[in-house]
């Protein structure tokens, strides 16, 4: 389970040394507001079974054509591109909010079979089954040693 360890681009550029706490996800919503609003990341559990693991991404209000999951150099991406409009006209007044936005989360695939990833997105969840490399079964050959002068095996 621990090699499944978030990708994060902004840790490998140069930081100046108040920058790690700003970026904090905690300190983040608090000082922009955005905790129950869709932001740029989207929470995730990621769960160890026998032969995956199985990352469960929280993605609500959003269609399957908008989820996109791409592999490149070992790294999982995850993003999503969405748009909401309400409109409401109520005794002569009009309420209308618009929202959009890009939400996207990495993820190193350390000891994944990469051809084999699965996703599906139901009720808001898209879930994400990462299986496991399968272990190389290592065979002992006895290997021949054969004195000069006698036939070789590949005579």
């Amino acid at each position: 389970m621990f090699t499944m360890i978030p990708y994060r681009r902004a840790l490998t550029k140069p930081a100046r040394s108040f920058e790690p706490f700003l970026n904090d996800p905690f300190f983040r919503s608090f000082f922009t507001g955005s905790e129950n609003l869709m932001t740029s990341t989207f929470k995730v559990d990621i769960k160890e079974v026998e032969n995956a693991f199985v990352i469960e991404a929280e993605m609500p209000g959003l269609e399957e054509n908008q989820i996109n999951l791409e592999v490149d150099e070992g790294i999982l991406t995850i993003n999503a591109d969405y748009q909401s409009q309400t409109s409401k006209e109520e005794d002569g007044r009009v309420y209308s909010e618009r929202r959009s936005g890009h939400m996207q989360r990495s993820f190193n695939l350390d000891k994944v079979d990469q051809e084999n990833i699965t996703a599906n997105y139901k009720n808001g969840i898209l879930y994400v089954n990462l299986p496991k490399m399968q272990a190389v079964e290592k065979t002992v050959r006895k290997i021949p040693v054969l004195m000069e002068g006698s036939k070789s095996a590949a005579e």
